[in-house]
Parts: structure tokens; C-alpha cells; sequence
């Protein structure tokens, strides 16, 4: 993978309680803080090996030369190496995660609750009541909810799109290398 996909959600065809819903479900910031532990975790023991392979590396050239010992030590520094690179990764992935998790939490948090807004019922519950003041007053009413539904929405419609386009900005900028050839270089 060479590049991060954009995103491509058009939230605006969305209904608000399905963008809240999508804010909800899998949102568990204790489970993406534990999964970046384990990246970190990783990174941690790739970076021991590469500091033992480095250290067999070294001790060798005290008590073996010639062609085949060149080669050994070659291929340890590979295999060292690349252990290196992907110790880094490991660390950015962890790292990734980890502002991923609060870049979801804080779109949860940021998620205005859906509006309910349903005119036929605001009508059907204004003539029920038999208060004529409220049978009045009904265009206003209707008009003032349905306002503070649409602001709800497009209050949401941010939320996500924001959500997104940070999600992708804290993918890491590098990938794990290719694990080294194990032969002669």
C-alpha cells in the first residue's frame, strides 16, 4: 500500500441517527489503547533483537573471519536493519492508534443527539391538546424545529467529516519493509 485512501463518505446523504449510530458502534478507547500497547510491545521486541543481533554481529568478527563469516555478518546486518525499520513502524502504528482512539472518542463527544422532528405528530399532538394557542403558534413551532434539526445535522455532518480526515491524517507515513533476503546479498 503506497497510499492512504481518501475518504469517500458523503455524510450529507446520511441520517443524523445513522451518523451516531456509526459514532457509537466500536467506539471502545480502552480497546484501541490496549491494541497500541501491543504495537508498542512489539516495537519493544524488535528492538532487543535488533540490539542482540547486532551484538552477535559484532562479537563474531573476534572469533570468525574469512568469506563465510562476511557473509554471516552481512546477513545479520540486514536482518538487523530491518529489524530497526520495523521497530519504527511498530512505534508509529502504536502511536496511530492510540490518536485514533481519541480522535473517534472525541467525535462521540462532539455528536450533537438527533432532533426529533416530525411535523404531521407536532400537528396530530397540537389539535389533540385542544389548546388553541398551541394550535397557533404550530408554524412557528414547526418552523423553529425543524431549524434546530437541520443545525443538529449539519453540526453532525462536521463531526464526521472532521472525524475522517483526522482518522486519515494519523495513519502512519511509513509501512513495513520487506523482510530481508536471508542468502548472500
Amino acid at each position: 500500500m503506497d497510499e492512504v485512501p481518501e475518504p469517500a463518505q458523503r455524510y450529507e446523504s446520511y441520517t443524523h441517527e445513522a451518523m451516531a449510530a456509526e459514532v457509537e458502534a466500536g467506539n471502545d478507547p480502552a480497546a484501541a489503547g490496549e491494541i497500541g500497547a501491543q504495537w508498542a510491545g512489539l516495537g519493544a521486541r524488535l528492538r532487543e533483537s535488533m540490539v542482540a543481533l547486532n551484538a552477535l554481529s559484532g562479537h563474531s568478527r573476534e572469533i570468525w573471519q574469512g568469506p563465510a563469516a562476511e557473509a554471516m555478518r552481512d546477513t545479520l546486518a540486514r536482518a538487523t536493519d530491518w529489524s530497526g525499520r520495523a521497530t519504527e513502524v511498530s512505534y508509529l502504528v502504536s502511536d496511530a492508534v492510540t490518536a485514533q482512539a481519541g480522535i473517534s472518542a472525541r467525535a462521540r463527544a462532539e455528536m450533537p443527539p438527533p432532533v426529533d422532528f416530525d411535523p404531521g405528530r407536532m400537528i396530530r399532538d397540537a389539535v389533540a391538546s385542544g389548546n388553541f394557542l398551541e394550535i397557533i403558534g404550530l408554524s412557528d413551532a414547526i418552523s423553529s424545529r425543524r431549524e434546530e434539526a437541520e443545525a443538529a445535522r449539519a453540526k453532525a455532518i462536521d463531526v464526521m467529516t472532521a472525524r475522517d480526515a483526522a482518522l486519515r491524517a494519523a495513519v502512519p507515513s511509513r509501512w513495513f519493509p520487506a523482510p530481508p533476503e536471508s542468502g548472500p546479498s
